[in-house]
């Protein structure tokens, strides 16, 4: 992987950043065509740039942005080769670093184009306000052939189907800090989905398979985390807790009826120092409801999860359970590298998991840090899983 770095120091106002976020709204909920969703989020892009001044902190209350753009080039076996931009901004308020719930913010926006006619444009934001409130939010626009193999957790990548996913999301969660370490909120998941260019002959158009026609995601619920981290990018130690509820109907104008709930437990051990790093995870996904689309069925492969399963999609059902460690070494100048290992499996009912058929990955990486101040890191990882499957995932941030 070839990367050309360029770092500069930028800097703009929260007003400005609240109107971004608030142009994210209005765009996305105004129309779900993909020639609308393609600009919505394009004007986004160069809007988060756009309203950047020089960078100087003063006693007004001006932020410090630190901004990099990197060139990416990767390989996944889901995507093929893939080419695009990813920009990282870190946001620090000079007002708020004495307030108790002060951690950075950080934008990243992303555009990246696959061999397999896959497009993506996307902007991940964890925001950081006064009085202990904060929003992570991810609005996205996807175009790609995607893949589907059958319902279950036996299915056999040569039985893979081909058809277009076509969807604008916008998901996260709006919190308040309960005290220094426990927050609560609400979780918000907002999904359009249209699909089509279904094999002629396949089980999707041609089987019973439940949410073929696509259709409207739309839920709600609570959400609450526990996170005493030392740093939500690269943490060294401490704990991080989360569990929710989101409530999909149609009383919020979806198609579609069912709850999902999810639990995700994390522990980061340092070995001696901040060199060397143990990181543990154990999360599941439950759910309830006979009207989920097939697309939303819970899974364990993935970039953040199972990484050697060779496709994310390759095993669905309503339930999922994983659990993974890692091993992560700071090397030299801003390289790292990471080892890891990790099980899991998904089932129809919560008593329908088999242990003699749970499903195991081991694999290495490597890490650049894309910032010289903050410990954002460029990933990449190769993964092997049962019966002789690989793959290869190049991504933003730890998977953990």
């Amino acid at each position: 992987m070839r990367v050309k770095i360029e770092e500069i120091k930028l800097s703009f106002s929260i007003k400005n950043y609240l109107a971004v976020l608030k142009k994210i709204f209005d765009g996305l909920m105004r129309g779900t065509k993909s020639y609308i969703s393609i600009l919505t989020l394009s004007i986004l892009l160069c809007v988060a740039v756009a309203t950047v001044a020089p960078a100087q902190k003063d006693s007004t209350g001006t932020s410090n942005v630190n901004f990099s753009i990197y060139p990416v080039f990767g390989y996944q076996p889901e995507t093929n080769f893939t080419f695009g931009v990813i920009s990282f901004f870190v946001y620090d308020n000079a007002t708020n670093e004495l307030d108790e719930f002060y951690r950075p913010s950080t934008i990243s926006p992303y555009v990246l184009y696959t061999l397999n006619n896959q497009s993506l444009i996307a902007i991940d934001f964890d925001s950081y306000f006064k009085r202990g409130f904060y929003l992570d939010i991810k609005p996205r626009y996807y175009n790609f052939p995607d893949f589907f193999f059958g319902i279950g957790n036996d299915n056999k990548v040569e039985d893979e189907e081909i058809y277009t996913n076509e969807f604008v999301r916008l998901d996260g969660r709006l919190m308040k800090f309960i005290n220094k370490w426990w927050s609560a909120g609400l979780r918000f998941d907002y999904q359009n989905n249209n699909l089509y260019d279904f094999e002629e002959d396949g089980v999707l158009i041609n089987g019973d398979i439940f949410g073929v026609e696509g259709g409207l995601n739309s839920g709600f619920g609570p959400s609450t985390q526990i996170d005493t981290r030392d740093n939500i990018l690269y943490p060294s130690k401490g704990v991080y807790a989360q569990a929710e509820l989101t409530f999909y109907s149609d009383i919020f104008g979806g198609d579609f009826n069912y709850t999902l709930f999810l639990i995700d437990l994390r522990k980061y051990i340092s070995i001696k120092n901040t060199k060397n790093i143990l990181a543990f995870q154990a999360a599941a996904n439950f759910t309830s409801g006979n009207q989920i689309p097939f697309y939303n069925l819970q899974k364990v492969g993935g970039d953040k999860r199972l990484r050697g399963i060779e496709n994310s999609r390759l095993y669905l059902d309503k339930q999922s359970v994983w659990v993974q460690a890692e091993y992560r070494r700071k090397l030299f100048w801003r390289f790292g590298a990471t080892a890891f290992a990790g099980f899991g499996d998904v089932a129809p009912g919560l008593s329908k998991f088999n242990f003699d058929e749970l499903k195991y990955v081991v694999g290495l990486g490597g890490r650049f840090q894309a910032m010289k101040e903050e410990k954002l890191n460029i990933r990449l990882d190769a993964g092997v899983g049962r019966g002789g499957q690989y793959a290869f995932y190049l991504s933003v941030k730890e998977a953990f």
